[in-house]
């Protein structure tokens, strides 16, 4: 009886654990569905001011091009965890990166932060968001910090390590982007501000826009992962229960037969006045009739 006992004791306080995994499983699948339209939204406004960017370089950009500069290394991790392997796959993929050792680096989520202080002590650690409402503080966090390296360490190059939806593995993107050549034909944008302050501006929106559209893209990936290791440990734990109901119901079973034993035994061993265990009455407990 105490076995079985355990096992539904058992049962329960698993029914309970899947219980709060499905709540957040549900809280993760309604956070990605929000951030898919902000995703969406903000790929948009990135691609329209990166057009506008090229258009303007093309025609005016400086003949010296673009200076090179050390690099800074951003890592957007996760604030939570249930996300597997989540973190271990982007420290891992900031391991491939040159000058990785003595690069500033930056870190997003607290539990990304746990892992990146083992290795890199001179790492700047920063609270990451669990909702997308939380993203302009972050945001603010990061172009502080960005801001105070530049003014230390002068002219930075920002790459940025991240997840995005669907994907096995996280990309290494740089922050500036992929400027189109010269134009030899064609008729240049009309422009009513001086060329290197338009396209001083015009980095600055771009770099903010893609600020957040990083920062979206991950947060939809991370409740992504999250929501698939939850979907994998609710798998795991029904089986578990599972298991758990088969061995109760083998107890139960052994129980039963054990019980039916017992009244059997009992059956046996009580005797009835006059008559023998084989069912026959003795003569002098007969009574006349009539």
């Amino acid at each position: 009886m105490s076995r079985r006992h355990d096992i539904e004791e058992r049962i329960e306080a698993f029914k309970e654990i899947r219980g709060i995994m499905e709540s957040m499983k549900n809280l993760a699948m309604m956070e990605t569905r929000k951030l898919a339209r902000y995703h969406q939204t903000q790929q948009r406004v990135v691609s329209s001011i990166r057009d506008a960017l090229n258009d303007v370089w093309r025609f005016n950009a400086p003949d010296t091009g673009l200076p090179d500069a050390p690099p800074v290394y951003l890592l957007f991790g996760s604030e939570r965890g249930f996300c597997g392997a989540y973190n271990e796959q982007l420290l891992s993929r900031l391991e491939q990166q040159p000058d990785h050792l003595r690069a500033p680096l930056i870190s997003i989520g607290s539990r990304l932060n746990g892992l990146i202080r083992q290795k890199y002590p001179h790492a700047v650690c920063l609270t990451g968001a669990v909702v997308a409402g939380e993203a302009a503080a972050v945001l603010a966090d990061i172009i502080e910090t960005l801001n105070r390296l530049r003014r230390q360490l002068g002219p930075l190059r920002l790459e940025v390590i991240h997840f995005t939806p669907d994907s096995q593995a996280p990309l290494c993107e740089p922050a500036l982007p992929s400027l189109a050549e010269r134009a030899d034909r064609g008729l240049p944008p009309l422009l009513n501000l001086p060329p290197r302050q338009l396209l001083g501006e015009l980095l600055e929106q771009y770099l903010f826009a893609l600020a957040n559209a990083w920062f979206f893209t991950a947060l939809m990936a991370e409740n992504q992962r999250r929501m698939q290791h939850l979907d994998q440990a609710g798998h795991h734990l029904g089986g578990r229960m599972d298991e758990l109901a088969k061995r109760r119901n083998v107890l139960r079973q052994e129980e039963i037969i054990e019980e039916i034993e017992v009244i059997l035994l009992s059956a046996e061993s009580v005797c009835v006045p006059g008559i023998d265990s084989n069912g026959t009455v003795h003569k002098e407990n007969r009574k006349p009739l009539g």
